[in-house]
């Protein structure tokens, strides 16, 4: 059975958008997502699927999960860094 995540803060459903319209889309959103947020792309498109993990290595955030469904696939994406614990 497959863990379940909790709910992105952002769900970006990009339908069959090529990835010239779908990458300044994900720039934008990743820069306005705060903190430790999660970041889900949705696509039909198999440019987007194969550039979104680029994306990911060239932004530093982490591709968390990758999900096939009804003809898209789903990228879970870890935005931001996790913050350190405050030091007494």
């Amino acid at each position: 059975m497959p863990a379940q995540h909790p709910a992105a803060a952002v769900v970006v459903e990009a339908g069959g958008e090529p990835w010239s319209r779908v990458e300044p889309l994900l720039d934008r959103r990743a820069r306005e997502m705060a903190g430790h947020d999660v970041l889900e792309v949705v696509t039909a498109n198999p440019g987007v699927r194969t550039a979104v993990p680029g994306w990911c290595r060239r932004q530093g955030v982490v591709l968390e999960a990758t999900a096939d469904r009804n003809g898209s696939t789903s990228f879970r994406i870890r935005v931001g860094s996790p913050s350190l614990p405050e030091v007494p």
